[in-house]
């Protein structure tokens, strides 16, 4: 027997989920330290306010695609997607233009908000929204079972956990956030700074593309603060990670309620989610717009030739996104799903070939605006990749750096040869000793794939993982993080093991996988935040000088603010409050240039004292790690700094290792003339 539940009906249905599920997972939290508990309370309200508004700007766009009635699912996964990309870039255009004023965006993002709204109300009573129907297996995820859900609440737990860390407490692997610190946050705190958008001679991560850093920009604008706002950084980061989990679950759910469920719970319960949650990074971000295109390109698989490449350009809009926030998606996302579009269903491979033109075409013009910015701006359109290629030397660039770069981005030695690689592959996705993909994704993707009859979308899912799998094991230089990408065809393969037609003793192992698993990645991420987190800390700790090892930056925002620093070595600005001068490993660094001109070094504090420097900052750690790795100037040693103390710079604090008692830090003082 066939029923009908109107939208607000079923989501009156799954209010207590909702209710159960927002309960376990905050206790969890609650339980773990009180303090993230209220950090997530004041923070995330924070991070809505630039989410929300782009959702409904979403609602506004969704409209253009023209994509004919949709389920209320589709309606909130593709608002979610064109508004936040939309936003992204609706920031860097007016960033570009110095439009980055607090005023300003208040009063955007609340019209954005309005208009969202009642395009909503018209699209209800225009029914453009599809009530939902209850066939037999629908009843069955809207049963008991559906509380499988629940399974994701610990894991929200411990992301929740992780992001109410201000940068730099989490995690040992990625450096402790040191990239966060160097340019994930520190380029937008210079723009709000700055008022505008520019190139940055001295920081090359600038020309990356950063569709996810305009919203943490956007946050800094609207709080009217920049080192403040690292917990919602990593909140809005987090939100990506959920939506990446919503998308599994709409494109599974087009194949069964069953399918939609595993998938979503399938990504939901792997530990890369929560792990990159206490980062302000880029992975959730791609993730989800990667998800969400390869959700309209499923969903294109099944409709008619009239709506089929409106979802496809749909596809590449969205895979374009995903490429505006990390360079490795046009690789690992936008090509692999671009080759599957090569093998939908179609009349003729003619009208395949116009269907990939459509969805290229679609993804570069979402993208372009990232290679249209760094054309302009430094020759190339993705400086700094390829630079053999288009060979831009903008300023703070040239061979050396170039060559310094391809040197720093390779694989390490035992890692080029084609057993080391496929080595790494072990150790990083089955192998990793974290398990953050874990057994139970792996294990329902081979299920999903082998326990069943297979078909056009299965091909499609397994090119997309073979081409990802290719890319990261020939053209990268083989992080961990970089793999994560894989999570995208293995939710969906691992969904594919639960069809409409599965039994109840098949179904009762699937679940018993499902749970299983989940139980074992827990295990895992719980014991590296006991290992690693500190379970809520905030940016002040860091800013004040009362993290051990980090207290010269309390002493040095303490200084007056009329003092201008230089950085020698670190090049982690975020957390300073001062003006400050920094120059990442890979640019050309205008102290060593002075250092290496200079006749003696009498000629170097003069030039510290025509650039108004007033004292310089020397991260002795820093040097010794980078001249262990990526190279760092030869000339920039103990030697030379006792030798400018002879000629007038004036150590005035100097900050040792806590434990070890290794000197750390030390701060000069430029004479005056």
């Amino acid at each position: 027997m066939m029923t009908d539940l109107a939208p607000n009906h079923r989501g009156r249905a799954l209010l207590p989920l909702a209710v159960v599920f927002a309960v376990v997972a905050l206790a969890g939290v609650a339980v773990v330290s009180r303090y993230a508990l209220l950090s997530v309370s004041l923070e995330l309200l924070a991070a809505l306010v630039v989410v929300v508004p782009a959702l409904m700007f979403g609602v506004v766009l969704c409209g253009v695609f023209r994509l004919g009635r949709m389920p209320q699912r589709w309606h909130f996964l593709l608002s979610a997607a064109l508004g936040l990309g939309a936003m992204s870039l609706l920031v860097l255009f007016a960033g570009l233009a110095g439009l980055l004023a607090r005023p300003l965006w208040v009063g955007l993002i609340g019209a954005l908000f309005v208009l969202g709204l009642d395009r909503m109300r018209r699209d209800l009573r225009s029914q453009k929204v599809e009530s939902q129907t209850l066939s037999a297996d629908t009843q069955w995820a809207a049963g008991g079972t559906r509380y499988l859900w629940l399974i994701a609440a610990p894991f929200l737990s411990l992301a929740l956990l992780a992001a109410t860390n201000a940068p730099g407490f989490i995690w040992q692997e990625e450096g402790f956030g040191y990239d966060v610190l160097e340019y994930h946050l520190q380029l937008p705190k210079e723009y709000r700074q700055a008022g505008r958008i520019a190139y940055q001679p001295h920081n090359v991560y600038a020309n990356f593309p950063a569709n996810v850093e305009m919203l943490y920009l956007l946050g800094m604008v609207l709080q009217d603060d920049d080192v403040e706002t690292g917990v919602s950084a990593n909140l809005i980061h987090l939100i990506f990670g959920a939506l990446t989990v919503v998308a599994a679950w709409v494109a599974g759910r087009e194949w069964s309620p069953r399918a939609g469920a595993l998938a979503g719970l399938a990504a939901a319960s792997v530990g890369w989610l929560g792990y990159l949650s206490g980062l302000a990074y880029v992975e959730n971000g791609m993730l989800f717009f990667g998800m969400a295109a390869a959700a309209a390109l499923l969903r294109a698989a099944r409709l008619s030739e009239d709506y089929r490449r409106r979802w496809l350009i749909l596809a590449g809009v969205l895979a374009g996104f995903a490429c505006g926030c990390k360079y490795t998606a046009v690789p690992m996302i936008a090509l692999p799903l671009g080759v599957g579009v090569l093998f939908m269903p179609a009349r003729s491979w003619r009208a395949r070939i116009v269907d990939g033109v459509a969805y290229a075409a679609a993804a570069a013009v979402t993208m372009s605006p990232w290679l249209v910015k760094n054309q302009l701006m430094t020759g190339s359109p993705v400086f700094p990749l390829a630079n053999g290629v288009f060979e831009a030397s903008p300023p703070g660039w040239g061979e050396p750096q170039a060559a310094m770069w391809k040197r720093g981005h390779q694989p390490a030695p035992e890692e080029r040869s084609i057993t080391g690689r496929l080595a790494a592959l072990w150790r990083h996705v089955p192998g990793d000793h974290y398990q953050r993909f874990g057994p139970a994704i792996l294990t329902l993707a081979i299920g999903g794939l082998f326990c069943r009859k297979r078909d056009r979308v299965d091909l499609i899912l397994v090119m997309i993982l073979t081409l990802q799998l290719a890319v990261w094991l020939l053209a990268t230089h083989l992080y961990a993080r970089f793999a994560v990408v894989l999570l995208i065809p293995l939710a969906l393969l691992a969904g594919r093991a639960a069809g409409a037609a599965v039994g109840r003793l098949r179904m009762g192992i699937i679940v018993g996988v499902l749970v299983v698993g989940s139980a074992w990645n827990f295990v895992f991420a719980a014991d590296l935040h006991r290992r690693e987190s500190p379970g809520g800390a905030p940016a002040a700790l860091f800013y004040e000088g009362k993290v051990p090892g980090y207290e010269h930056l309390g002493f040095v925002n303490g200084l007056s603010e009329d003092t201008r620093i230089l950085l020698v070595g670190d090049a982690r600005a975020f957390y300073y409050r001062r003006s400050v001068d920094y120059c990442v490993v890979f640019n050309r660094s205008p102290f060593v240039e002075a250092v290496r001109s200079a006749a003696d070094e009498a000629g170097v504090v003069a030039w510290l004292r025509e650039q108004g420097y007033t004292h310089v900052v020397v991260d002795w750690s820093e040097i010794a790690r980078l001249t262990a790795t990526y190279g760092f100037a030869p000339e920039v040693n103990d030697d030379l700094f006792r030798r400018l103390e002879a000629e007038g710079l004036k150590p005035v604090s100097e900050f040792a290792h806590p434990d070890t008692g290794r000197r750390l830090v030390s701060v000069f003082e430029t004479p005056v003339e």
